[in-house]
C-alpha cells in the first residue's frame, strides 16, 4: 500500500514540476538587446520652442527597458514602472555601423502615455516623443537628439 502511495505522490510531483517548467523559463532574464547597456546624453526640445526643456537628459537602455532621466517627465509620474523598448527596424547597409529604429511607451500615474520613437546611427541618436492624455488627445510633442554618453561632440 505504501508503494502505491509513493508512486502516486511521485507521479503528481512529476506533473507539477512539468507544468511549472514553462513559468520558470519565462521568468528568466530577458535576452540582451542591441541597445542594452547604452546611455545617450540628449537635448529634449518641446515642439515650437528653441530652448531645450532639459539640455542634458539621459536616455538609458538596459535589460530590454528604456528610461529618460528628465526631471519633468519623472515629476509627471512617468518611469515609475518599467518601460520596455522594441527595435522596429535595423539598417545594416553600412557594414561598419548599424542603424536601429526603436520605440517605447511610458505610462504615467494618471494614465497619460508618452510614445518615444527614435533612430540610433552609430553614436548618434535622434527622435521624438509625443505625450497623449488619458482621453487620447495629444498634449505635447518633443524632439530629441544627442550622442552616446561619454563621446565628444554635439549633443
Amino acid at each position: 500500500m505504501q508503494h502505491i502511495t509513493n508512486l502516486y505522490m511521485k507521479k503528481h510531483l512529476f506533473i507539477f514540476l512539468l507544468s511549472a517548467l514553462p513559468f520558470a523559463l519565462l521568468a528568466q532574464a530577458p535576452k540582451k538587446g542591441p541597445l542594452d547597456g547604452k546611455t545617450f546624453t540628449v537635448e529634449i526640445t518641446k515642439e515650437g520652442k528653441k530652448k531645450p526643456i532639459n539640455p542634458s537628459d539621459e536616455l538609458k537602455f538596459a535589460a530590454g527597458k528604456f528610461k529618460s532621466a528628465c526631471p519633468d517627465f519623472i515629476d509627471w509620474g512617468f518611469f515609475a514602472k518599467p518601460s520596455f523598448y522594441t527595435i522596429t527596424s535595423i539598417d545594416s547597409t553600412n557594414a561598419a555601423v548599424k542603424a536601429y529604429s526603436w520605440k517605447a511607451e511610458t505610462i504615467s500615474d494618471i494614465k497619460e502615455v508618452m510614445t518615444w520613437e527614435g533612430t540610433i546611427n552609430g553614436e548618434d541618436i535622434e527622435g521624438s516623443a509625443d505625450l497623449v492624455n488619458a482621453k487620447g488627445e495629444k498634449k505635447y510633442a518633443y524632439t530629441f537628439s544627442g550622442k552616446l554618453k561619454g563621446k565628444p561632440g554635439k549633443k
